[in-house]
């Protein structure tokens, strides 16, 4: 049998090409199921063309057949779960399915049964596991893509906010958290809000521990100008932007009915609420998502392949997910039931992701979300690569935090009272939990590379399998492959160019680091944590960037050199593991190439004084995390260096076989005892929800209203996982929004400025 497999996968991975290049580049009709006859004649034309490229192949008739028979059936048994595509989707889904099966398939054989020595199969037995575990998580990128390609029949919610004239106009309680914000840029967010054409709703500013009056004080002073604006400053309040956010639930206007999250750089379009407020009138529904945006991204290259980098979650993820009713709620330009938002328990103040964590929460009970393909509103950017990772690693350990305490509940299982999710609502977010682990799994990955080319250059024994034959160049063709998939999806779904598409799945690889760091630190640390980046003084400068950049600069270095020195032995085994060295050593490259980008950007005035400022602000890099960054990197290429000096010499002669490659994200771990909040805890507001908060204090915990005091409606609950408010923000629970919505408002409704 292990002969007789890696023909049938050279056959499948030959057909994969087309069938992928078909799903990109034809449409077909979007309406009605997919049918057994057209499934039949899919089916039954792959087993013809699987029979002769396995002739071609060399192999005799009886197994070509037998090889077609067995590719053309995989269609079949998929046709249940595709009855939503067209027969492209099938096809590529199938076929992509197979090519994986198969080739794990003969690496776990090869592991069992050609026993090279104990060493040998250990390491080749922990490799084969990292790759059923990339091959899981590349399943649910899979998917996705295939699902919003190739679906011909949309069975969720609305994916355009429609509503019927006839439905309600709810209450609307919209608010803006900030921290350290410049005040300029908060009250333009508000005069944007002012003009919302809608009449029923109140704008409640919260400012969370900015310590500098200069920068809350003008805030409030435009707030108290205008009736519906109330202006709230919490001093030494904990929990963060949660925490500030639940104090928020206390003032809110007591006919409330839908609680709003505006971040403070957003300018929001004026139909917003007018839109997606009537949503509510079904009263299943919890949250409604649009997707988030952002403006000024086409001053320079680099913001153009930053902006398109962040379109694959709303473009493709949220519409995916949005068919199995697994939307995920993320916070700015957000709309959220308040009654719902208060029986979950509120945000929760542990985890730095809170308005994620908040959804998963509110599907457990049962409700409804829903994500509306159509921005309303457009942010800021993080103005340099430093300030984007320290986003990205808040993301992530925010992810990791959220599988840590609820991974039982997304396996698979029964309803009950407790967690009401559908298998598709759990697969939807364990799935997107696990993503986040795949630059771990890059990493590791990269230490077996490492092993490998040291093993061939000393001369030793077999270490870990070797690459050979058409397995070998197959290896290096689907990590190509996958890339071009992926860099095609983007501009496809975006519209960006071949070029800004390469750049964004440029920046993907250059995050690769640090979300590798992060979701290391997720699994182990069980308080919320952030990434410091280097202080600069006056114009950054080449060393800066490396700085800020130490531990890629170093793992890019490593893998370059290496792929050098091993490509230098010539064969088929050096040149194929100095190509997947070459790959990983250009993504880690990518990191100070884009720090060097951002900085040379040119920006409009107002974001080239806050890109300044955050120049300024940025925390001094902790020397023992920078340190520590570095012994990790140095320690792997060490240890990779012992495995191959540690192998037995004159290894027996065994078949060599192909490595896989991979670069996701995520996985979870048993948390149920919740991690204890980072601040000590937070004295309650107000016994009297009717009373106004107190007055702050040079010490403790204290807030201030602008306007007249508003109502309470419901207790203030505790709970709910954090994003950060601006990447200017070096304090770890204000982390900021993944996207920004579109559009500016008009005149309407709502906030009338005072007589």
């Amino acid at each position: 049998m292990l002969e007789a497999l890696p023909p049938l996968l050279t056959v499948a991975a030959v057909l994969l090409v087309p069938a992928t290049v078909l799903l990109f580049t034809i449409r077909m009709p979007r309406t009605g199921s997919l049918s057994a006859g057209t499934a039949v004649l899919a089916a039954t034309l792959t087993a013809v063309l699987a029979l002769g490229a396995g002739l071609l192949l060399g192999q005799d008739a009886v197994r070509a057949a037998i090889g077609g028979v067995v590719l053309g059936a995989s269609l079949l048994a998929w046709l249940p779960a595709a009855r939503d595509w067209d027969v492209r989707g099938l096809v590529a889904w199938a076929l992509t399915i197979d090519v994986g099966l198969l080739y794990l398939t003969y690496v776990g054989l090869w592991t069992v049964t050609v026993h090279p020595g104990a060493w040998t199969t250990t390491l080749s037995s922990l490799l084969w596991l990292l790759e059923v575990f990339v091959f899981v998580i590349g399943v649910g990128y899979l998917w996705e893509m295939v699902d919003v390609l190739a679906r011909r029949r949309w069975r969720g919610w609305p994916t355009r906010g429609e509503h019927h004239p006839g439905w309600g106009r709810p209450f609307v309680s919209l608010h803006v958290p900030t921290h350290n914000e410049p005040p300029e840029m908060v009250i333009e967010t508000l005069q944007r809000m002012l003009e919302l054409d809608y009449d029923a709703y109140e704008i409640l500013v919260i400012d969370n521990n900015t310590d500098d009056p200069a920068l809350w004080r003008p805030v409030q002073d435009f707030c108290e100008q205008y009736d519906g604006v109330t202006f709230i400053h919490l001093a030494n309040w904990p929990g963060f932007k949660s925490g500030a956010l639940n104090y928020a639930l206390t003032r809110m206007n007591p006919r409330t009915e839908v609680v709003g999250i505006v971040d403070a750089d957003y300018h929001v379009a004026p139909d917003f609420l007018a839109h997606n407020a009537p949503l509510f009138s079904d009263e299943s529904v919890a949250f409604v998502q649009t997707p988030q945006d952002y403006r000024d991204w086409d001053v320079s290259a680099y913001f153009r392949r930053l902006y398109h980098s962040y379109g694959y979650f709303f473009d493709v993820s949220q519409v995916s997910r949005n068919e199995r009713n697994g939307a995920i709620f993320g916070g700015t330009m957000g709309l959220i039931r308040a009654s719902a938002l208060v029986r979950s328990g509120g945000w929760d103040e542990w985890c730095i992701t809170e308005d994620a964590e908040l959804s998963l929460r509110l599907l457990k009970m049962g409700y409804n979300g829903m994500h509306v393909d159509r921005s309303y509103g457009r942010g800021v950017m993080p103005l340099t690569f430093e300030t984007l990772k320290k986003q990205r690693f808040r993301w992530c350990f925010g992810g990791i935090q959220i599988l840590r305490m609820h991974w039982r509940s997304l396996l698979p299982g029964r309803r009950t009272e407790d967690n009401q999710m559908t298998l598709g609502q759990r697969w939807a977010y364990l799935v997107g939990g696990l993503q986040w682990f795949g630059d771990l799994a890059g990493a590791l990955f990269t230490f077996f590379l490492i092993s490998g080319a040291l093993d061939l250059m000393l001369g030793g024994g077999l270490v870990v399998r070797r690459l050979s034959g058409l397995l070998l160049f197959a290896t290096v063709a689907l990590v190509l492959f996958g890339a071009a998939r992926s860099i095609a999806l983007v501009r496809l779904r975006s519209g960006a160019s071949w070029r800004d598409a390469l750049g964004a799945f440029g920046l993907w690889l250059a995050l690769g680091v640090t979300v590798a760091r992060a979701s290391w630190l997720g699994l182990v640390s069980r308080e919320g944590t952030f990434l410091r980046t280097p202080k600069i003084k006056g114009q950054p400068r080449v060393r800066d960037v490396v700085r800020g950049n130490l531990v890629e600069t170093f793992a890019a270095v490593a893998c370059l050199v290496m792929a050098v020195l091993v490509g230098a032995l010539g064969g088929a085994t050096g040149l194929a593991i100095a190509s997947l060295l070459a790959f990983q050593g250009i993504g880690y490259a990518l990191a100070p190439i884009n720090s060097w980008a951002a900085i040379r950007s040119d920006l409009p005035a107002d974001l080239r004084r806050r890109r300044e400022r955050i120049w300024a602000w940025s925390a001094a890099a902790a020397p023992a995390a920078r340190r520590g960054g570095l012994v990790l990197a140095f320690s792997s290429v060490m240890l990779a260096g012992l495995v191959a000096l540690a192998a037995p010499v004159g290894s027996p002669d065994v078949p060599e076989v192909g490595d896989v490659h991979g670069a996701l994200e995520k996985k979870p771990r048993d948390g149920e005892d919740r991690p204890t909040p980072a601040r000590s805890p937070a004295p309650e507001p107000t016994a009297d929800p009717t009373t106004q908060a107190p007055e702050p204090s040079s010490s403790g915990a204290g807030a201030t209203a602008s306007t007249r005091p508003t109502q309470a409606a419901d207790p203030t609950p505790s709970t709910d996982p954090t994003r950060g408010a601006d990447p200017t923000q070096a304090a770890p629970a204000q982390p900021s929004s993944a996207g920004r919505p579109t559009d500016k408002p008009s005149n309407g409704g709502g906030p009338n400025k005072a007589p």
